[in-house]
C-alpha cells in the first residue's frame, strides 16, 4: 500500500478539520484537548469484506522492536507523534466535491474521542494530556435487517430520529 501526505492548502482535510473542530459542538473534547491529527492519502483502493473504504481512523502505535522507529517516522513525517491518524481514499478525495469532503472528515472525526474512566470522566495521562481512543459507529446494522424488522432496537430509533431532523 502507497500513501502520501497531502498538501497543508485550502483543497486538503487539514484546513476542514481544523474549521469543524473550532465550530462544532461535537468536537468540543478535541477543541479542548488539541490532538496531534496527521491525514494521508492512500492511493491504492483499500478493500475490506468486498467494501472499499474511503476513510479510516487510527490511533497510530506499533508494538515490540520496531515502536521506536515506528515513532521516529511518523514524528519525521507529521513534525511531531500524531495521537490521531487519518486515511482517506487519494482518488475518492479528488473527485468529491466540498460537501462530500467535509462528511468524509466530520464522519473520521467522529471516531476521535478522549477515553473516561469507570465513572465517565475524562482520562488523562500522567503528564496532563488527555487519553485518546477511536469511538465505534453509532449503528452497526444491515441494510436487510432494517427493511424486514425496522427499527428493531433504541440504536436504531435514535438513528432514525437523528435523519428525520434533516432539512432537505
Amino acid at each position: 500500500m502507497s500513501y502520501v501526505t497531502p498538501p497543508k492548502d485550502e483543497s486538503s482535510p487539514y484546513p476542514i478539520a481544523a474549521r469543524l473542530i473550532q465550530g462544532f459542538q461535537e468536537f468540543e473534547h478535541l477543541k479542548d484537548g488539541e490532538p496531534r491529527i496527521g491525514f494521508l492519502y492512500a492511493l491504492k483502493p483499500v478493500v475490506k469484506q468486498g467494501r472499499q473504504i474511503i476513510g479510516q481512523a487510527h490511533i497510530p502505535s506499533v508494538q515490540g522492536q520496531l515502536k521506536g522507529v515506528f515513532d521516529w517516522l511518523l514524528a519525521k513525517l507529521f513534525d511531531g507523534t500524531p495521537d490521531f491518524l487519518i486515511t482517506l481514499d487519494n482518488e475518492y478525495w479528488q473527485d468529491a466535491d466540498a460537501r462530500t469532503r467535509e462528511i468524509l472528515v466530520f464522519h473520521e472525526l467522529s471516531h476521535c474521542v478522549q477515553k473516561t474512566d469507570k465513572d465517565g470522566d475524562p482520562r488523562f495521562d500522567e503528564e496532563g494530556r488527555p487519553v485518546w481512543g477511536l469511538q465505534s459507529h453509532d449503528v452497526e446494522e444491515f441494510k436487510a435487517t432494517v427493511a424486514r424488522y425496522g427499527a428493531h432496537n433504541q440504536e436504531l430509533r435514535e438513528f432514525i430520529a437523528a435523519a428525520g431532523t434533516i432539512k432537505p
